[in-house]
């Protein structure tokens, strides 16, 4: 393809020097005639030999023809000041050109100039950017910044300019450092030689520099107008390679323009692609030779391919993508949503076609292009593409209205994704060793993983294993700034051992290509970007509802994506849990996936509609707070509203099913890797309370009940750590019999579990408040509902021979918050068994503190018959007592004033007791009524 020239200087040159700027490795070499470009009419620039030549007019020499003894000879003829005054006098007052300013358009790392005048660091100050200025050796060693103007022959100001012979001959004397960190620029950067000719002796003078190094080095490029074969290979001898436009006629600016037009079309590969597609185009057109035709397009072909193949590359780093990731690299292309379907819609140019803000005709021919090839052809290309689409779970593509289903290349990155929606952890995921506190061993994982990314070059990756480091490191000063912090001592040595990566600081020193990719990374790790998801996702929602209640209110109110907002919502939770980013753990981030997720439930709830799927699941049960699931979950529960207006299908049941279960086998599995000395609940014990929220509005089949139980039976028999546990445990059973009067008899399992804990001894506080706050009363009320039996008599047997040993308080105890209740559901044998140490233990013994007549009131309402003299020492009891000492520890902790009138109205009513007895209690209820008529009413707290 010779003849295709749709830039006017060679591609990969032109191509070489753009890389070379975006790796901050460009140096542009500038020489006289570059300062020419400034010119104006009315003010020139005398060239070398113009100057030269008044020179020799006034030493009146014309025979000498060797520039630096000419300009040696007046020196030392009229003197310093004459000299420096004539050579001054060439310096015009110009004004930078538009190519002065294109030079930094660039972004050199150096630019050096053998010119003496100001031209070139007067530039970055009208474009306020930010460079040192060398013009000697000390400025060079006081400089700071990275980037630099070197005017290697000096200038006025310094008075240190190089043109006299002296000069040239001294040149390593008088600038040692300049020329030191000259050659070193040589040996690592890309040099691009502008505004010297072939004879310009300050080009031999820096050729015999390169001639020098060694050969392994960047290119070194001189701009010319015209090839000349001869002085070619010369300068290929010494290391330098023509530039020169295929057009070799051009005036000197335009050589400047071509030359710096071609550098603005390479830098940005749209404009370079549409440039070669229409030329090629053009000459497809035009050609009538059919396999040169089908050659223009191959070539066209792999041009093409190979424009997405680098800009979608950086995609590739990721493990996880967000589908506007995707849309933005190809640009003029849309998204949408259908169901469980993300679908990327390539637009053409016909007038019915949607518009994008990014509307451009000739891309969205090369999308439709490109899109059609990958779809079609089965080669390396098409299968890193469908790499990417299936990243950002893309599942079709719309073309001319015809949809297409992307091929599913299941891969590791997409199962192990897999295993976090479904809680597959193993003790060291990240997830684990966060919950753990194993900050120690996170930090040495994500150092292991900077070190593997970077070598692979995968700055992405790279950049999101940094950032989590710095999280970590982050949370352990916070603990090791603070002397009285628990974890102070830890956290102070681990900190000893580690460093802070600082990773915004350290992405800057990557690839300039990836950067762009890697800023937008950057908005997503320090939140801001999912602040302004957050705020768009909570707008769109606010719309919805008011869409549906407008409805709902008899009105008219639509728009084609309002049931979309949860399949926009579900690639940021893919993107950060895929991608590792800790920013999960992370208040904003649980903030906007559990306000999103339960919005738009609202929103489906106002039109009596409700739908929910895995995914769904997945956010609730991972990162919603329990109140919040239980605030929202009332208005399914009022009026069984769920059971009304749920119209899943059965498979879908049957997938959230087996999801749930399965979700809850990996949780109850990963709840066994909590470090033993860590009392502290973790995100999966939260994870466990959270599912079981959920399990009790699923409608399961006996054998599924069955297994759900059997599978969180060995969690409530490791120590308890909190009551949230059996809250939702309690919460479960209720909420699943109250919706479908669904239950097994195996939940009587759980009694069995309080029952060994006491026979082993290892009740702690939180089983004594669970057992204080009747928290398993869901267990017996159903279970006497479902006609379930307690039958487990040997471990009540031995149990009750552990209680017995007890003092008679914690015998008390037992009885009312423990057996009473399993006597309720207790068989035959049971019964007798509870009766027999109630009455030995418990029912005859004197009252002596006012729980002793509450227990006993209690034992008579369960069934058991008075104890002697118990009616007459109640009604001494009340006489000596109430209500004067009413407000006294012992009575306010009994809860009297509220439980013994209770009773006694409970007891009066029972028709299975005798009649006589029942008055008695009825006067004694009348008697406290009386004392108590002008006390204050004692809550109960």
């Amino acid at each position: 393809m010779e003849n295709l020239n749709y830039l006017s200087f060679n591609e990969k040159d032109i191509k070489d020097i753009i890389t070379a700027s975006q790796n901050n490795k460009l140096v542009f070499f500038i020489g006289a005639g570059f300062s020419k470009l400034s010119e104006t009419e009315s003010l020139k620039i005398p060239s070398w030999e113009e100057l030269i030549n008044e020179l020799k007019e006034d030493l009146n020499i014309s025979n000498e023809s060797d520039y630096l003894k000419i300009a040696q000879l007046y020196f030392l003829k009229f003197g310093e000041h004459a000299y420096e005054n004539k050579v001054k006098s060439s310096i015009k007052d110009l004004t930078p050109s538009k190519f002065h300013k294109n030079l930094f358009d660039l972004k050199p790392h150096y630019i050096i100039t053998t010119n003496w005048d100001y031209l070139i660091e007067n530039t970055p100050q009208e474009k306020r950017l930010a460079y040192d200025l060398i013009r000697s050796d000390a400025d060079l060693a006081n400089s700071q910044l990275d980037k630099k103007i070197i005017k290697m022959h000096g200038d006025f100001q310094q008075h240190n300019f190089v043109f006299k012979e002296d000069d040239y001959l001294q040149y390593g004397q008088n600038f040692p450092l300049i020329e030191g960190y000259i050659k070193g620029i040589f040996s690592t950067c890309t040099i691009v030689f502008l505004g010297y000719s072939y004879n310009d002796y300050n080009l031999k003078q820096i050729v015999s520099w390169i001639t020098r190094i060694s050969k392994a080095t960047p290119k070194k490029y001189l701009l010319q107008g015209k090839f000349d074969l001869a002085q070619n290979r010369y300068l290929e001898n010494h290391g330098i390679s023509l530039l020169t436009p295929f057009t070799q006629d051009l005036s000197y600016e335009r050589l400047y323009e071509s030359f710096f037009e071609d550098l603005n079309t390479a830098i940005k590969p749209e404009k370079l692609i549409v440039k070669l597609v229409n030329s090629v185009k053009n000459l497809v057109d035009t050609e009538s030779n059919e396999k040169q035709k089908d050659n223009l397009n191959e070539y066209l072909n792999n041009k093409v391919v190979k424009y997405f193949n680098d800009k979608i590359s950086p995609l590739s780093q990721y493990q996880i993508l967000l589908p506007e990731q995707v849309r933005n690299k190809l640009t003029n292309c849309a998204l949408s949503y259908d169901g469980l379907d993300v679908i990327l819609n390539i637009l053409d140019n016909e007038p019915k076609s949607n518009l994008t803000y990014d509307f451009n005709k000739d891309i969205r021919d090369i999308n439709l292009n490109y899109i059609k090839y990958v779809l079609k052809a089965d080669d390396h290309h098409s299968q890193n593409f469908l790499s990417i689409l299936n990243k950002a779970f893309i599942t079709k593509i719309q073309i001319n209205g015809k949809l297409e289903k992307v091929k599913n290349k299941s891969n590791e990155i997409q199962e192990y994704f897999w295993k976090k929606m479904y809680f597959q952890y193993s003790p060291n995921d990240i997830e684990i060793l966060f919950s753990n506190k194993k900050y120690d061993s996170l930090l040495k994982y994500f150092s292991e993983k900077v070190s593997y990314y970077l070598d692979q070059k995968n700055y992405i990756m790279t950049t999101i294993y940094m950032a989590n480091h710095d999280y970590i490191y982050d949370i352990l000063k916070f603990h090791a700034d603070n002397i009285k912090d628990p974890e102070y001592e830890i956290s102070k040595e681990i900190i000893k051992n580690n460093i802070h990566y600082d990773y915004e600081s350290k992405v800057r020193d990557f690839p300039e290509t990836i950067q762009p990719d890697l800023q937008k990374l950057q908005k997503i790790i320090d939140l801001s970007e999912i602040y302004k998801a957050y705020y768009e996702f909570h707008t769109k929602s606010r719309e919805n509802k008011e869409r549906a209640q407008n409805r709902k209110n008899g009105g008219i109110s639509w728009s084609n994506d309002e049931y979309t907002l949860r399949d926009k919502l579900y690639p940021y939770v893919y993107f950060i849990s895929g991608n590792d980013l800790l920013i999960e753990n992370g208040t904003a981030t649980k903030q906007f996936f559990e306000s999103i997720i339960l919005e738009s439930f609202e929103h489906y709830l106002i039109e009596d509609k409700f739908s929910i799927n895995q995914k769904d699941l997945f956010i609730i049960i991972k990162y919603c707070q329990a109140k919040k699931i239980k605030a929202f979950a009332e208005k399914l529960i009022d009026g069984n509203k769920l059971v009304s207006i749920c119209k899943l299908g059965q498979k879908q049941i049957i997938q959230i099913k087996q999801y749930l279960l399965k979700a809850l086998t990996n949780i109850c599995k990963s709840l066994g890797y909590r470090e033993k000395n860590n009392i502290q609940e973790t995100f999966i014990n939260k994870c466990f309370s959270n599912i079981l929220i959920v399990l009790g509005f699923v409608s399961w089949e006996p054998q599924e009940f069955e297994q759900i139980i059997d599978t969180i039976i060995p969690v409530y028999e490791q120590r308890t750590l909190s009551t949230d546990i059996y809250e939702n445990l309690k919460y479960f059973l209720s909420v699943n019999w109250n919706l479908y009067e669904t239950s097994h008899p195996n939940i009587l399992k759980f009694i069995d579990i309080t029952l060994s804990k006491i026979i082993k001894k290892k009740l702690n506080g939180y089983d004594n408040f669970i057992l204080n706050q009747n928290i398993l009363i869901n267990i017996y009320a159903v279970s006497i509902n479902a006609g379930y039996e307690y039958k487990n008599i040997e471990l009540l047997k031995d149990a009750l021979e552990v209680i017995k040993k007890y003092q008679y308080e914690s015998q008390q105890y037992f009885v009312d918050k423990l057996l009473l209740d399993i006597k309720q559901i207790g068989s035959e044998e049971v019964k007798e068994l509870i009766d027999k140490f109630v009455n030995e233990n418990i029912l005859n013994l004197t009252c002596e503190t006012p729980y002793d007549y509450i227990l006993k009131l209690l034992l008579i309402y369960y069934g058991y018959q008075p104890p002697t003299d118990f009616i007459k020492n109640l009604k001494h009891f009340i006489d000596k007592n109430i209500p004067n000492n009413l407000n006294e520890p012992d009575f306010l902790k009994s809860k009297i004033q509220s439980q013994l009138p209770e009773l006694l109205k409970s007891i009066i009513k029972d028709e299975n007791l005798d009649s006589k007895i029942r008055e008695q209690f009825q006067s004694i209820l009348e008697q406290f009524e009386e004392k108590t008529k002008s006390s204050p009413k004692i809550t109960d707290s």
